[in-house]
């Protein structure tokens, strides 16, 4: 009986000391490091629970977005990276609400960038004029809040309009209309303080229809003011050539009356090399012109610490094309001009995820 209570003890024993060191192995070496988990797209209430189940701390950073209140918009670390529990886990949480991409107008006409506002549900704030050399009268140098950003639909924009750079010696700066569309140019060449001339209508393939092709005298001369600026509009309607006229019946029927002349006899040729006449060729087949709309992109890439990729994808009655995927530095301003059957849309990937979309009809 003794005997039977000292093994019983012994075992007893054996058990608390097991259980001791597999708890001191949980607790210092095997149980510190966890798995995270996927928490994207998952509702942040839920999102928090499970991690400070894992022993884990969370911080929650609300950033604007098109998903859902309160809906995880990215984590980090990423899903089934390993950190030591008491780590800290962020979550990028949509603020929700409604919600949407707020244009850049910057170089724009005034009366261009108000209208795109307010199609796109927004109203016009402060305006505040200022002298810029890098912007021609009348023209959007700056904005508040600046894009690409998501904002509420009615949020007033503050906008900055260039007056032209400043007079000098009382010449004017005649301002740069080139690729502008002629009611466009004939706009900033007013408010600069000019007259508009002479406008020619050319046909060309390699400038858009209505768009101006070229101006004398050339952006960045002085003119005193009221001075005369010609323009040189691009059209897409080729000049019709001259048709032939078709000879009368009087000219048809008139007889040719020829006379005899006596004919020398010829003299024997002379040797010598052959000549050759090159037959005509035919002329190259015209190119055809491209289509007459435009989507004019300007984006400028965030003042981050580091370059990141960037991608531009636009969908018309074509198809999708890719028109930019590279790696653009921090603050790097991105300027496309892209042509477009139809409607199109305009998206914009930075560092892999959506910031911009905008709409060209």
């Amino acid at each position: 009986m003794r005997r039977l209570f000292k093994i019983t003890l012994l075992v007893l024993i054996l058990v608390i000391a097991g259980s001791g060191v597999f708890a001191f192995y949980t607790i210092f070496f095997g149980g510190r490091d966890v798995a995270v988990p996927g928490l994207t797209g998952s509702p942040v209430v839920d999102a928090v629970s499970l991690t400070e189940k894992m022993g884990l701390l969370v911080r929650i950073d609300k950033v604007d977005s098109v998903q859902p209140a309160g809906e995880v918009v990215s984590q980090w670390p990423e899903p089934g990276s390993r950190i030591h529990k008491g780590k800290i886990v962020i979550l990028k949480v949509s603020k929700g609400g409604d919600r949407q991409p707020l244009p850049d107008v910057r170089g724009m006409e005034y009366g261009q960038a108000v209208t795109r506002l307010q199609e796109s549900g927004f109203d016009v704030g402060d305006v505040v004029k200022v002298h810029s050399d890098s912007r021609p009268a009348g023209v959007i140098v700056a904005q508040s809040p600046a894009s690409p950003v998501m904002v509420p639909p009615g949020r007033r924009i503050d906008l900055l309009v260039s007056l032209g750079p400043p007079r000098t010696g009382g010449k004017v700066v005649v301002p740069d209309v080139l690729e502008r569309s002629e009611k466009i140019a004939r706009q900033i060449i007013v408010q600069s303080g000019l007259k508009v001339g002479s406008v020619k209508y050319e046909y060309t393939y390699m400038t858009p229809a209505g768009m101006v092709m070229n101006m004398d005298p050339k952006p960045g001369k002085t003119l005193p003011p009221d001075g005369v600026v010609n323009l040189v509009v691009a059209t897409g309607k080729k000049p019709e050539e001259p048709v032939p006229q078709a000879p009368s019946p009087a000219e048809e029927e008139r007889e040719t009356v020829t006379f005899p002349t006596e004919v020398a006899p010829a003299s024997p040729p002379i040797p010598g090399p052959a000549v050759t006449q090159d037959k005509p060729t035919a002329p190259p087949a015209p190119v055809p012109s491209p289509g007459d709309k435009i989507a004019r992109i300007r984006y400028q890439v965030p003042p981050l610490a580091q370059s990141m990729p960037v991608r531009i994808e636009i969908v018309d009655g074509n198809g999708t094309r890719v028109l930019l995927d590279r790696q653009a530095s921090a603050g790097e301003y991105i300027s496309l001009d892209a042509p477009y059957v139809g409607q199109s849309s305009v998206t914009i990937y930075l560092g892999g995820e959506f910031v911009w979309q905008d709409r060209y009809q």
